[in-house]
């Protein structure tokens, strides 16, 4: 019985250790608007900018105007499991487009006219490198360890 207990703690916990999502920054703002820091300081936002997200990317949506060069048009900081389009920039006769995205918690800080991380690379726009892959969550390695350790006292139990 206090076995057949134990496996249902386990898969419980392995399940809801897997439930906690990533954790993004989530907020926008305009040239309107007159509290800009989601653009330029969101960190200044504190936890009512942070969004525990069950999605796969935090992402950075940037315009600006080329005229005059480089003023905000708009942001938004996001999470979403599809990207809508690749990272990088497009420009059309009015605006110069940044896209950004990456699946680490917090990591979509920054401008977002480099890399979606100011914890990257500090060479601009040329920086953005995109490699598919699981990230370094510090998270997701807790908790696939916490499940690694239980099913190894599960198993030791078992075969006493």
């Amino acid at each position: 019985m206090a076995k057949e207990n134990l496996w249902k703690f386990v898969i419980i916990l392995s399940i809801a250790s897997y439930a906690i999502g990533l954790k993004c920054y989530t907020c926008s703002c305009t040239e309107d608007d007159s509290d800009a820091s989601c653009a330029d300081n969101v960190e200044s936002l504190g936890t009512s900018a942070i969004t525990d997200c069950d999605k796969k990317y935090c992402t950075i949506t940037r315009v600006d105007y080329k005229d005059p060069k480089g003023k905000l048009q708009s942001i938004n900081r996001n999470c979403v499991d599809k990207l809508n389009q690749p990272d990088g920039i497009t420009e059309d006769e009015s605006y110069r487009s940044y896209s950004r995205s990456c699946k680490q918690d917090l990591c979509n800080n920054g401008t977002g006219k480099g890399s979606s991380s100011s914890r990257g690379s500090s060479l601009g726009d040329k920086s953005t490198i995109y490699a598919p892959g699981i990230g370094s969550s510090s998270s997701k390695l807790l908790q696939t360890s916490i499940f690694l350790i239980l099913i190894t006292i599960l198993t030791l139990l078992t075969i006493q």
